[in-house]
């Protein structure tokens, strides 16, 4: 079992989380000022945009009051150091963190928290963010030494970042026992458990923790937990990826929900 230790460490990833970081492509540039919580510092549009999503981009920056500044593509390119810019680009501010008491407080009857310990890969915590938004979760909690939200996580997101809500805690541990005691079942993605996920009920209040890249949830996190779920598989690779993991563990939520006359709607 890893002897990793989270409960007591605070969120250092957390001060990573500067102003300066960029995004470019039209989707994620979209969909940062479509949401509107986002500052965006800077944005700068190439001519050869479309006049319908060029009218858009200046209508949702006028409300927000950022200038859109006209580029051609290659000074865009020099600025981004990347040829998929799609004619666009923004400078982000510092991404607006949601307090935790906040977050949780505002949860309906039955709530869906994803609690992230110490995710460490911007493009695992970009994909996990858009599993997030895609499957219903109502909050996700960033704890430990994890990636900042910034500019690349936005990216990986492919803008799902400002959808859905984000905030930190300082003690994961106790997270897990206030969740318990509230009523929330707890529990952790592991490649060691001996229950598959499907074969659990699912459709109650629930937090699922997801851990490290490289080592999974820590040990203090696991001992406070409800239980343990896993992924059954076929193939001899040892396991997935943390965001495909995730993202199949959510879809598994989902489903027991929808099967139980909770929702209909398809992803498309």
């Amino acid at each position: 079992m890893d002897g990793r230790s989270s409960g007591g460490k605070s969120s250092t990833g957390a001060g990573r989380n500067r102003p300066g970081q960029w995004i470019w492509g039209r989707r994620v540039v979209l969909e940062t000022l479509r949401a509107g919580r986002w500052p965006i510092r800077d944005l700068w549009i190439s001519e050869r945009v479309e006049a319908e999503v060029a009218d858009e981009v200046r209508r949702l920056s006028e409300e927000l009051g950022v200038e859109v500044q006209p580029a051609d593509a290659e000074s865009i390119r020099a600025r981004c150091r990347s040829d998929q810019h799609q004619g666009m680009l923004a400078r982000l501010g510092e991404y607006p963190f949601r307090g935790l008491e906040e977050l949780l407080e505002g949860a309906g009857e039955r709530p869906l928290w994803l609690l992230l310990d110490a995710v460490q890969d911007p493009h695992n915590l970009g994909a996990i963010l858009r599993c997030a938004e895609i499957l219903g979760v109502d909050g996700v909690v960033v704890s430990g030494d994890h990636a900042p939200i910034n500019g690349h996580v936005a990216r990986s997101s492919a803008g799902a970042a400002n959808h859905v809500l984000i905030a930190r805690s300082e003690n994961l541990v106790g997270l897990v026992m206030r969740l318990r005691r509230d009523g929330v079942a707890v529990l952790a993605s592991s490649t060691r458990a001996s229950e598959p996920a499907r074969s659990r009920d699912l459709l109650g209040p629930l937090a699922l923790v997801v851990g490290n890249e490289g080592h999974g949830v820590a040990r203090d996190v696991l001992e406070v937990c409800d239980g343990e779920i896993g992924i059954e598989q076929s193939g001899r690779t040892e396991s997935l990826n943390v965001a495909v993991a995730t993202g199949v563990l959510l879809y598994e939520v989902d489903r027991q929900r929808r099967d139980a006359g909770d929702g209909s709607a398809c992803s498309s």
